[in-house]
């Protein structure tokens, strides 16, 4: 079977790499004894499939994982087997089985909400208008650097929602939505140094991710 886990994170695992937290949950699997179902070939491989890695720094409200099975298991029996064996800072919330035969859970993730504290001293209603000016602006473009190349995006269509939340504990917090293509994905940390905000200390919480399948 697949099943389909719900889980979030917290600041004690925020900056705990994806390929750490991969490795850490295929071991929490194997300590709860579930039937773990692995990849055919000369080196098999767990079937565990992340919908999107959590970037370095942010914590998560609702990621997802698919955890693939050997035999059937209630959702409820899932969550209490795997709940211990996982490291502190991350909880489970839910478990349902989904078909085997749906795609990959990485190619359906079409973007994702994230919730931004950032420190400011700013008004609200400064602070307010600071995001509606992005909003009217047409293009952004902003340079990534992966390795040795440089490429130039606009930042600006992958940002469905920018939405001013509340003054909180830092200074402001605003909520973002944003699209995640091929080749382009949005991400919140680009939008705040966009807005002026490169160097502020700031929360990052990613709270949803949406599927294609939504």
């Amino acid at each position: 079977m697949r099943m389909r886990v719900t889980f979030a994170t917290d600041e004690s695992v925020k900056y705990v790499g994806h390929l750490d937290l991969a490795r850490a949950w295929e071991r929490a699997v194997r300590r709860s004894g579930l039937p773990l179902a692995y990849s055919k070939g000369f080196h098999p491989l767990p079937r565990i499939q992340f919908a999107a890695a959590l970037p370095l720094g942010f914590t998560g409200a609702a990621e997802v994982v698919d955890i693939f099975l050997d035999e059937e298991i209630d959702p409820t029996e899932l969550l209490a087997r795997l709940e211990p064996a996982l490291p502190r800072g991350i909880r489970l919330t839910e478990a349902i089985p989904v078909p085997r035969e749906l795609p990959s859970l990485q190619s359906l993730v079409c973007g994702a909400s994230y919730l931004v504290e950032v420190e400011t001293d700013e008004t609200d209603a400064a602070f307010r208008s600071r995001l509606e000016a992005f909003l009217t602006r047409s293009s952004v473009w902003r340079e990534r650097r992966r390795g040795d190349k440089v490429a130039s995006y606009d930042l600006r269509p992958l940002v469905k929602t920018l939405c001013y939340r509340s003054p909180c504990e830092l200074g402001q917090a605003f909520i973002t939505e944003m699209r995640s293509e091929p080749g382009a994905t949005g991400r919140p940390d680009e939008l705040l140094a966009e807005l002026g905000f490169e160097a502020a200390a700031r929360r990052i919480e990613r709270v949803k991710l949406a599927f294609s399948c939504d």
